[in-house]
Parts: C-alpha cells; structure tokens; sequence
C-alpha cells in the first residue's frame, strides 16, 4: 500500500519538533537594549529560540537584553526579552559554523502575536528553500561560557 504524505509535509513546513530547532540565515539590522544602552546590531540567523547577534565587545552570559528587529513585509519589528545564553569571540574556532564576534540570544519573553509572525516566517523560508536546514543542537546551560551551541 502506498503512503500518503502528511498534510504538512506536503506544505514543505517541518513538524514542529524540527521547527523548534531550525535555524536561518536573518541578516537585518536589529535595536539591542542592555542596561540603559541602546545600540544598532546585525542579527546574523534567527529561530524560534533565539537569535544570534553580531557584536565585538562582550555581552555578560545570563544577563538579559531586548532585542526589536523588523521583520520582512512588517512596519512592527518583532520584540522580544531574551538571556545572553552564550558568547563567542572573534577568531575563535566553532564546532558546526563560521560566525563573527557576538552573542547568542535565547528568547525568554515574546507576545503570542509576535511568536506567531516569527513561526510564520520559518515556516515561509522552509516552503521556499526545503533542503536548507541548520540546527541548533542545545543551548549552553548558564554556567557555560562562551562555546557554540
């Protein structure tokens, strides 16, 4: 008997245990808030847990930032309060990727609407680029510092 393919499969969009876990290339200019600094970043990839922030000098791990990005087709950048999960310096070796100094952000807080417009442009870039998949593996637990996750 022949299978079916699920209805979302047919979508092209992943399960969710699989978009959980994708990471994209989202090279876009993004507001960090750190303390009471305000400062312009480059957003290098974006999932649903987080970001990764280009940035030379070091953001503290654990400390918490909020990050605002705009978003394609959208005048409303997404915001979101997020945790410094890990840092990597310039030059330092990476296990699975190249990336410049900067900070992965994990998403502690975002509003439903928000979270929604995130889903949706993963599920977009997975329909137009099926094959193209990075994963994060985990993220660091808060005593690890500075290390590809």
């Amino acid at each position: 008997m022949p299978r079916t393919a699920s209805p979302r499969s047919r979508e092209g969009v992943p399960p969710d245990s699989v978009l959980r876990q994708l990471r994209i290339p989202f090279v876009r200019r993004a507001s960090l808030v750190h303390g009471r600094a305000s400062e312009d970043v480059f957003v290098i990839d974006l999932g649903l847990a987080g970001v990764f922030i280009e940035r030379r000098e070091p953001l503290p791990v654990g400390q918490e930032v909020e990050i605002r990005l705009p978003m394609p087709d959208s005048e409303i950048p997404l915001q979101a309060r997020c945790r410094v999960a890990w840092w990597h310096s310039e030059g330092a070796p990476l296990a699975s990727k190249s990336l410049p100094a900067g900070a992965g952000l994990e998403f502690i807080e975002m509003s439903a609407p928000d979270l929604g417009r995130l889903r949706e442009h993963l599920v977009q870039y997975c329909r137009q680029h099926p094959r193209v998949r990075r994963f994060l593996r985990h993220w660091p637990q808060e005593e690890k510092i500075g290390d590809d996750p």
